[in-house]
């Protein structure tokens, strides 16, 4: 059997190439509606691209800021394992408050030992923000060295009584620092909280959330698509993670090609006509 030569190689990735921009994405090319509609819930109003949920089906943007609103008309974002509740939305600056849905009961207790979920690259902490550390399952006589023996609170976790350490620290690296640094927990998690200005309870302060700002990673190609079809909206197709140009509830004629692909194939990738 003969090795593939170059040639060979290079004929089959231009025939890949041309597949991928000849076919069309993986939605319904013809229901791509009610991208124009917004999404509202208790506090929250007309919210737009890129976020989704309510009235703004999943095709109308990326699937990273899918939202949905509960029963007591509350805004959920949900990020892999864990949920978060928006208490605030600006367009403008691009920024949230969320608060883990796990600490809404005024409550600093949880099941979900699990650090922050949300993907870096997308929603971006504010840098400003103090760290709560919640240590689980510690061992008493590093506790009582360390001087955080009054800073205790039990829970209680399917019938049996837990008790919790916690420490508030602008930076949480520090927890593992100097006096701190020889602490035995099985078990901690980091919880990101607004800057104190009165002396809350832990669940209150857990309940009012932490700013982050957000970053669309399409945002390039929505200007495109926008540039060149006005009044257009831009989507996208999560079976495919690309976006798409919508015009008219359909896919905006022209060829459509998204950044995904650009480093494989030797074309470069354009929104329509």
């Amino acid at each position: 059997m003969h090795p593939i030569t170059t040639t060979t190689s290079f004929l089959l990735t231009l025939l890949f190439c041309l597949h991928l921009t000849t076919s069309a994405p993986s939605n319904d090319s013809n229901n791509l509606s009610n991208c124009s509609q917004t999404f509202s819930c208790g506090t929250l109003k007309n919210v737009t691209y890129p976020f989704t949920g309510g009235l703004r089906p999943s095709h109308c943007g990326p699937p990273e800021f899918g939202l949905t609103c509960d029963a007591d008309s509350v805004t959920i974002l949900k990020a892999n394992s864990l949920s978060y509740r928006v208490t605030h939305l600006n367009h403008t600056s691009q920024t949230l408050r969320l608060s883990r849905s796990d600490f809404h009961d005024n409550s600093p207790c949880t099941l979900e030992h699990t650090n922050n979920t949300l993907n870096n690259s997308i929603f971006l902490i504010d840098p400003t923000l103090e760290t709560l550390s919640l240590l689980y399952n510690c061992d008493n006589n590093s506790i009582s060295s360390s001087g955080l023996t009054n800073n205790r609170f039990s829970c209680d976790i399917n019938g049996d009584t837990e008790e919790v350490f916690y420490v508030i620290n602008s930076n949480p690296y520090n927890l593992y620092s100097t006096r701190w640094r020889k602490i035995e927990c099985k078990t901690s998690i980091q919880v990101p909280i607004l800057p104190r200005t009165s002396n809350g309870s832990l669940g209150e302060v857990l309940k009012e959330g932490f700013d982050v700002s957000y970053i669309d990673p399409y945002s390039a190609d929505c200007t495109r698509c926008y540039k060149k079809h006005p009044g257009g909206y831009c989507g996208f197709d999560a079976q495919l993670g690309k976006p798409i140009c919508i015009c008219n509830d359909q896919l905006c004629p022209g060829k459509q090609k998204s950044l995904v692909f650009k480093n494989l194939c030797p074309c470069e990738p354009y929104w329509g006509n």
